[in-house]
């Protein structure tokens, strides 16, 4: 046994695990891999899309003060999934496959990724400083419709194509 094997009871194998974990997150600039993270994420989807069916029933339904409650509860909720994909997913991904055939698909999703998140929160934005009545309803549905057709297909890119690549 060696001096620093005594001193801080590991074996070699040990601290060669150690060294690997650590060559592996500096190879990731220090974002970790997360084994939660697509879990979380496909939840988040879930939750945003439940958000978003509420904001159609209560536009549909003309309850305007319950539709704006729901547009800030979703853009909440799409600000913190945006910022976790961004900061856990896109970092780690860009990195992990730097200088392979996956970095032009990966850059693409993240810009793509930006520009929607751009798009959806101007929506947002937009919706929020009108108080709502029958005169706005008729913009405010079409905008609604075209923003979940994107949202929808990008949450199966993401789910079938973007984050499988996600692992150790």
């Amino acid at each position: 046994m060696s001096f620093f094997e005594k001193i801080l009871g590991k074996t070699n194998k040990e601290t060669k695990e150690k060294t690997d974990k650590s060559v592996q997150l500096s190879k990731n600039v220090g974002v970790p891999y997360n084994d939660d993270l697509m879990k979380t994420l496909a939840k988040d989807h879930k939750k945003l899309i439940k958000d978003f069916t509420k904001i159609v029933k209560a536009a549909q339904n003309k309850k305007y003060k319950t539709l704006k409650q729901y547009l800030k509860a979703f853009k909440v909720n799409f600000e913190i999934h945006n910022y976790s994909e961004k900061i856990q997913l896109y970092l780690y991904l860009k990195n992990y496959y730097k200088d392979t055939d996956n970095e032009d698909f990966i850059e693409d999703m993240s810009k793509s990724a930006e520009e929607i998140y751009k798009d959806v929160f101007a929506f947002l934005k937009k919706y929020e400083a009108i108080e709502f009545n029958d005169q706005y309803l008729g913009l405010f549905k079409n905008e609604l419709e075209a923003i979940g057709r994107i949202l929808q297909s990008r949450i199966e890119v993401e789910e079938s194509e973007l984050y499988p690549l996600y692992k150790k």
